[in-house]
């Protein structure tokens, strides 16, 4: 078919499909007599599948790297792509539902003073940006990708250094299953699930699980041990999920790689995706008391959390709490939603 019926078909412009051909994405046979352009079906259903790609926010060149891996059969690649895709608009969404938060809180201000103050507009946009800044900030220095192979011979060690011994490692993720106690069928959400520890325990009780991860490679292993569980490529301070998705939340040996601004973040989208009367249980490096009273374990890479900050956080927002040492650093907070 030629240009003017693909683009009427596929009610795509002339001028889109030129670009696209320009970038090597479609190529077309010309007609020997007369130069025109002529798509066969195939070429059709590159065009439909470049524009559903562009309407999902691809740039050309991504869209590129991603056809030339669906032409090679590298299926794994092109879902890793979509995911990183996936990944970026759930940041971006956040970021605005952020944004309509401190307008609102702005224009509730404005109402109550009859009038805007700059200092108020100042303070939201500031805060708005410290948001921004956090999450952008955040990277995967430990390199999870590289440790995805051996990570399951060694869980204690990669997580928590010194602070932690297998036994004590096992003893956490059998606090948060037992204070849990996930029902046949209920959703819950495992962050940073590395290979699917925690989040496969809680599978093999009849949890719905999904399980969430920067890393590639975790979740490649994750995804080969429990074929049956959702795992999906994220972090904890843009959960790619709606709101009130989960019932049940849980988080091991996660929370202390991000920073203190952070882990509020992390926590903010705990709450933001934990449906009504949900539940949820974190184990990791703690701390309780002055901080400066106390020796950092050896990795001082990690930012442990304080435990009665974390415990307040709760309370102020309507949960009823519970929490257990399972030694001086390593500790595991339950929470669960009053209404």
């Amino acid at each position: 078919m030629k240009i003017k019926d693909l683009a009427k078909r596929l009610n795509v412009t002339p001028r889109a499909i030129r670009l696209y051909e320009s970038k090597g994405l479609l190529k077309p046979e010309r007609g020997q007599e007369n130069g025109y352009r002529y798509y066969s079906e195939s070429e059709a259903w590159r065009l439909q599948t470049i524009s559903s790609l562009r309407e999902l926010g691809l740039s050309i060149e991504q869209i590129k790297a991603l056809m030339t891996k669906l032409d090679q059969g590298d299926s794994a690649t092109v879902h890793h792509y979509l995911e990183l895709q996936r990944m970026a608009l759930t940041a971006k969404w956040v970021e605005w539902k952020y944004a309509i938060g401190m307008l609102d809180e702005l224009i509730a201000r404005c109402e109550k003073k009859q009038q805007l103050d700059v200092e108020d507009l100042y303070q939201l946009t500031g805060e708005l940006k410290g948001i921004q800044h956090s999450q952008s900030t955040w990277m995967d220095t430990w390199d999870f990708d590289r440790l995805a192979a051996v990570f399951d011979r060694s869980e204690a060690m990669l997580s928590t250094g010194s602070a932690l011994s297998q036994a004590e490692y096992e003893t956490a993720l059998d606090f948060i299953v037992q204070w849990v106690s996930p029902k046949s069928g209920e959703q819950g959400l495992d962050i940073g699930t590395g290979t699917g520890n925690l989040a496969g325990r809680l599978l093999a009780l009849g949890a719905a699980m999904s399980a969430l991860d920067q890393s590639k490679e975790m979740l490649a292993k994750c995804r080969e041990r429990f074929p049956a569980m959702t795992a999906k490529l994220g972090n904890a301070l843009a959960l790619p999920f709606m709101d009130k998705q989960f019932t049940l939340v849980v988080s091991a040996f996660a929370l202390h790689h991000l920073n203190g601004q952070q882990q509020l973040l992390a926590l903010d989208q705990m709450d933001r995706v934990l449906a009504p009367g949900g539940r949820i249980c974190i184990a990791g490096l703690m701390y309780e008391g002055e901080w400066s009273s106390r020796s950092m374990p050896p990795d001082t890479t990690k930012h442990p959390t304080n435990r009665q900050e974390l415990l307040e956080w709760f309370r102020n927002r309507d949960f009823i709490t519970v929490s257990q040492a399972v030694n001086p650093w390593i500790h595991v907070v339950y929470a669960v939603r009053k209404h």
